[in-house]
Formats: C-alpha cells, structure tokens, sequence
C-alpha cells in the first residue's frame, strides 16, 4: 500500500519539530528572566570567563583542564596508547560539562543578586534575545 504525498504533513513535522527544539532550549537553562524585564540569553563563553575569574571552584575545574592535555603525553611515553586516546577524547565532554556548569553559576549569582543584572548585561554575559545560544 502507498501512501500519497500529502503537504500539510511537512508543515506538521516543522512545527512539532520547532516546538521540541524551544522546548529542549528551555530546559537547558540558558535562557533568564529579570524581574521586569524581557528574556534574556546567557553567552556561554562569556559565562565561562567570569565563572574562571570569580569563582574559586570555576578556576579550579577549568584548571584541570590541563591536564588533558598533559596526562595523555605522558601515557604515550610510557607506551598507554589506548589509554592515551581514551583520556584525550574525554577532553570535549568535559569543556562543555563546564560550560554547562558555568551558565548554572551565572544563573545562581544572578538570583541571589539581582542587582547586578545591568553590569551582567553591559559586560556581555547576558543579551536581550529571542533564541537560545
């Protein structure tokens, strides 16, 4: 049995699939409301800046990203190849594991200090926006 083409499917699928992907964004946490003031989008680059320099605990974790780097040399000079490569893959998840966490402290600041949404803003780790980073 064929089925004929039928248009208004195409439409139906963009739409479902246009709601998952608001819905996925929401979820994520990157988009913030101010009191009083319209939505707002957290850079994650930015936010893993100031998280670097402000927190003690975003220092430390992205400080460990060198030993990414290191550790695997070292196991290729001791012949761990494979273990070498696994450690080195596991680089990426990493990084963007501690963007995630660098977003979820900026998000933390904010609502305990609202005060500072404006300096927030003017430095570039929130902008007004309509979609998600």
């Amino acid at each position: 049995m064929t089925r004929s083409w039928n248009p208004q499917h195409l439409l139906r699928l963009r739409a479902v699939l246009e709601a998952a992907r608001h819905s996925a964004g929401a979820s994520r946490g990157l988009a913030l409301r101010a009191p009083s003031q319209g939505e707002r989008v957290v850079s994650p680059a930015e936010a893993s800046y100031w998280w670097r320099k402000n927190g003690p605990a975003g220092a430390l974790l992205n400080n460990l990203m060198f030993l990414f780097i290191v550790v695997p040399i070292v196991l290729v000079l001791k012949s761990f190849y494979a273990l070498s490569f696994v450690v080195f893959a596991m680089m990426v998840p990493y990084g963007l594991f501690l963007r995630r966490l660098a977003i979820h402290a900026v998000r933390h600041h904010l609502e305990n200090h609202p005060e500072e949404w404006e300096k927030f803003e003017e430095s570039g780790i929130i902008s007004s926006g309509s979609g998600v980073c």
